[in-house]
């Protein structure tokens, strides 16, 4: 059975979808708030120079230090 308005649909299951309905505000926040977190994070870690590889050797070459004192 099929509804006369163009926006609500109903499935064969019975499900009926009504698609004027927009989102909630805080969902859309809260939406483009992480992506604008992820983009800043990314570009932060990209071009700040930070490697893990360096990272690693840095506490390696620490750690030789501290057990070479031992």
């Amino acid at each position: 059975m099929k509804n006369s308005e163009p926006h609500i649909e109903e499935h064969a299951d019975g499900i009926v979808e009504d698609r004027n309905q927009a989102p909630p505000v805080y969902f859309n926040i809260l939406f483009y708030g992480l992506i604008i977190w992820g983009i800043i994070f990314m570009a932060y870690y990209l071009l700040s120079g930070w490697s893990s590889q360096q990272e690693f050797e840095q506490k390696m070459e620490i750690h030789q230090q501290q057990s070479s004192n031992q």
